[in-house]
């Protein structure tokens, strides 16, 4: 009796398997960099990372190495397969203690539906694992739809390949749902990044991408974003419609009062008309509590409220302001460890954000 079960175990996973492969074979593979993206400052010999390396050579090691994250990058594309895969290889296992891997390491999908983004589900990086092969969305209907694929934030995508139903269309959106033409191009901190989000697509520059339609520069720089004037040359360079400033967190008080005038003057005087957003650090929460912290954070503010404001007498126009009274919400649960947020505090932060992005761009 044993050796018959035995036998219909091993009869049921050949089964298994067989049909497992079979299902796999029927799937058609696609490199995402055939699609139209979006969140790219500019070309870049590696096709998945935000800034080039030759760009970076001046800029610090550290800015070196965040560049070639993925963060805010996304691929739109349109199928009618009632199944999507994506297989997708990292350049390294990362392990961050505040983020979940999905965030860090996965990807993200959303469907462009009745005019508006609408999530779908993620796909899960496999641990201990840089190449992922895995199924995202499954059993749909065979009517055309948009999608749009969201990278991973703190890692390195070396390859991505969206696979959907051998005999399905795969294509460029006719009609993409997002106006690639439209650029808003944000500078900041591990908070601009996406640290704590729970996945890409909660990023705050990611939600105000879906929430304008705008393409959404994502060139935010874990610890790293202190306003060197290296960083605002490149900057310079990059076709926006808008430019925010979202890197108070980052540089010490001393640092702003050296550094923040030149930083920003640079960047006005290379694009004299385009708008300039500027907003605050967000208080730490834990700064409620460490009289250090707490002034420290206190200090930054006061110093680049001092820069904007010397700015605004010498007459610099299309320049706005947001405060970080403004920011998170003052129930105090808007952060994962007291500095980075939460999705709630992420959609907090692009809706404090959007109004003026619209009024700045009217």
């Amino acid at each position: 009796m044993k050796r018959s079960l035995f036998g219909c175990l091993v009869i049921a996973a050949t089964i298994f398997n067989a049909a497992t492969a079979f299902a796999q074979e029927m799937i058609r593979y696609t490199d995402a960099g055939a699609f139209l993206m979006t969140g790219k400052a500019k070309k870049t010999n590696a096709i998945y990372q935000r800034i080039d390396s030759v760009e970076t050579k001046d800029m610090t090691k550290a800015v070196q190495g965040l560049a070639k994250n993925s963060a805010g990058i996304a691929i739109l594309f349109e199928t009618n397969s009632t199944v999507i895969r994506a297989k997708w290889k990292l350049a390294s296992e990362v392990f961050l203690s505040n983020m979940t891997p999905i965030g860090h390491s996965g990807l993200d999908l959303y469907c462009f539906k009745d005019g508006k983004w609408q999530f779908v589900m993620v796909a899960k990086p496999a641990k201990g694992q840089i190449d992922n092969d895995q199924i995202i969305i499954q059993n749909m209907d065979s009517s055309m739809k948009q999608f749009m694929l969201y990278l991973p934030l703190y890692n390195t995508v070396n390859d991505l390949q969206i696979g959907v139903s051998e005999q399905a269309i795969i294509r460029t959106p006719a009609q993409p749902g997002i106006n690639t033409a439209k650029r808003v191009v944000i500078y900041g901190s591990s908070i601009l990044q996406g640290a704590s989000a729970s996945r890409p697509g909660m990023a705050y520059p990611a939600i105000l991408q879906r929430k304008t339609g705008f393409d959404v520069i994502n060139l935010g720089f874990s610890g790293s974003a202190k306003m060197e004037i290296e960083v605002a040359k490149y900057l310079a360079t990059v076709p926006a419609d808008l430019y925010i400033l979202d890197c108070i967190p980052n540089p010490s008080p001393e640092e702003i009062r050296d550094r923040s005038y030149n930083f920003i003057k640079y960047l006005r005087q290379q694009k004299p008309s385009t708008p300039i957003i500027l907003i605050e650090t967000i208080f730490r929460e834990n700064g409620n509590w460490d009289r250090k912290l707490g002034k420290n954070v206190s200090n930054q503010n006061e110093e680049i409220r001092k820069t904007y404001e010397r700015l605004k007498k010498e007459g610099i126009t299309n320049f706005y302001y947001i405060s970080s009274d403004k920011l998170i919400g003052n129930d105090h649960e808007a952060t994962i460890d007291g500095v980075h947020l939460t999705d709630q505090g992420f959609t907090r932060m692009a809706e404090a954000v959007l109004p003026l992005i619209r009024k700045a761009l009217k």
